[in-house]
């Protein structure tokens, strides 16, 4: 068989027969007997075996630089009109400093030729993100170009670019072989707090490409390596354009979790909240009658108990699978919650400890199966780790103490959430129960309690009455004093800023220092 050399682009490897290692020589594997499509996998094994076994140099990394066409190509996918910059790791040199104290972000246009001097520049808005950037602080070797970045990020990298989630750029410290990566994303927004699902989406995904590639967890994310550098500090990263693809994010971290061999991430339910105090009570009571109808399955259990182990024929790998429809559609979460609690029984009397553990992996097994023989279509809906350590707590104190209160926490189907602390305090009042006891109480204007509570809010609300005419004295006192030495009566911008006081506070107390005639008029 004739050997060939390969090109440098991404048809390397096409032809699964011959691979180039380095520039003098080749090396030939044989052809199997059976012909294989060359799939993305097989070409990603391909990859690994050159890359990590035959030490060949990945060709699907480029390091041919960046042209202007390339960086304005990159300014366009900002999408910005302005970038915050530093032309040095000093980040002072970043912020302007305003007559009154304050600092304000030193801002560059992208098409200023001042640009090009900055070797830190922000490339994410909070409220707009459009690359994901990685620190990659593995020590290679001295050089600048990709092939000097350290040897597993190199095979790593190579992988991702065979499977067409490599980054869209990478930088490269000259003197250490360090670097940092650059890809392209979907536009992703967020509110005035800086979340939104998307942003989660974006921290998970980054997340799992720092797992991947050993990138720093810690990297903030705020100033990074700057990619529209063009001058002529020799300890610069030199950075180099490899492609032009933007990713969707729910594509790249699918990729990477492949390539890392992670399962699928379980994306949490949003923490509930409620509009209004029924909604609340509602919310409440619906929990209750859940955890009271688990409550009324640990007594059914707990009798069978004894007898569990005489019909565990009927048990699919130990698991007795409740029916919703009979052979079809298992009822996942009362199955896992019975062998949960059915494994926390038998530990018990065999005089072993109940721990969370124990309890999760009983759940967890239970609900597997079930959902193996009888999921009817649906995905696994897995409570998250939180809700499993609640449930594994409830399971303890059923089997310690019999335990009976229906807290507000299940053992986590869908869509279960939690009270807050606040939350919670309004159920003491606002609750079915709370609500009625504190009418009862109210009914009988002359007993103790009413009388107390009374009591309290008299003294409350003297304090407030005399707190009021001291700020309203103290205003008058400001303004009068300020009238005698000047003539002239103070704003109410500048009695704010004398006293502290809200700008409605202030207007109140001046409107009714002005109706009774106590201060002069403007």
């Amino acid at each position: 068989m004739k050997n060939a050399p390969l090109a440098a682009t991404g048809e390397a490897f096409a032809d699964p027969q011959v691979c180039t290692l380095g520039e003098s020589f080749t090396v030939s594997i044989p052809t199997p007997r059976v012909e294989v499509l060359p799939t993305r996998s097989l070409l990603g094994d391909a990859v690994a075996l050159v890359t990590e076994h035959l030490g060949a140099r990945p060709v699907q990394l480029h390091s041919n630089g960046a042209t202007a066409g390339q960086r304005a190509g990159l300014l366009a996918h900002l999408g910005r009109e302005t970038l915050h910059g530093a032309p040095k790791r000093n980040f002072s040199a970043a912020w302007r400093k305003n007559s009154d104290g304050t600092k304000t972000p030193r801002l560059y246009r992208v098409d200023s030729p001042a640009l090009g001097r900055l070797q830190y520049v922000k490339l994410a808005h909070p409220q707009r993100a459009t690359v994901i950037v990685l620190d990659i602080d593995q020590t290679g070797t001295e050089g600048g170009q990709v092939s000097n970045l350290h040897p597993n990020v190199m095979t790593l990298l190579a992988q991702l670019a065979d499977h067409g989630a490599g980054p869209a750029w990478i930088g490269v410290n000259p003197l250490n072989g360090k670097g940092q990566l650059i890809w392209q994303i979907d536009p992703v927004y967020a509110d005035t707090s800086g979340d939104s699902s998307n942003i989660r989406l974006l921290k998970a995904t980054t997340a799992v490409l720092c797992d991947l590639l050993g990138a720093d967890q810690h990297f903030a994310h705020g100033f990074s390596r700057s990619p529209f550098y063009t001058g002529d500090d020799p300890t610069a990263y030199r950075w180099h354009y490899q492609h032009a693809r933007v990713h969707r994010l729910s594509t790249l971290i699918e990729e990477a979790r492949a390539m890392s061999g992670a399962p699928a991430g379980h994306t949490p339910a949003p923490r509930q909240s409620f509009t209004s105090g029924r909604e609340l009570i509602e919310a409440v009571k619906a929990r209750r009658e859940e955890a009271t109808a688990y409550w009324k399955i640990a007594k059914e259990l707990e009798g069978e108990i004894a007898d569990m182990d005489a019909y565990d024929a009927e048990r699919i790998d130990g698991v007795k699978v409740l029916w919703l429809i009979e052979g079809q559609r298992a009822a996942r979460d009362e199955t896992a919650f019975r062998h949960a609690l059915r494994s926390a029984h038998k530990l018990r009397a065999a005089g072993n400890r109940m721990t969370d553990a124990a309890i999760i992996d009983a759940y967890e097994h239970a609900y597997a199966v079930a959902q193996q023989v009888g999921a009817d279509g649906r995905v696994a809906e897995m409570p998250p780790m939180r809700d499993r350590q609640t449930m594994a707590r409830r399971v303890r104190g059923y089997v310690l103490a019999g335990n009976k209160d229906g807290g507000s926490k299940t053992s986590g189907g869908a869509g279960s959430g939690t009270a807050t602390s606040r939350e919670r305090k309004a159920l003491a009042t606002m609750g079915s129960r709370g609500g009625k006891k504190a009418a009862q109480r109210w009914k009988d204007r002359d007993s103790d309690y009413v009388k107390n509570e009374l009591a309290k809010l008299e003294k409350t609300h003297r304090k407030k009455r005399i707190a009021g005419q001291t700020t309203k004295a103290r205003i008058q006192t400001l303004v009068g004093q300020h009238y005698i030495e000047t003539g002239k009566v103070l704003s109410r911008k500048e009695i704010m800023t004398e006293t502290g006081l809200s700008r409605a506070t202030v207007t109140r107390h001046l409107s009714a220092l002005r109706s009774e005639g106590l201060i002069p008029e403007t």
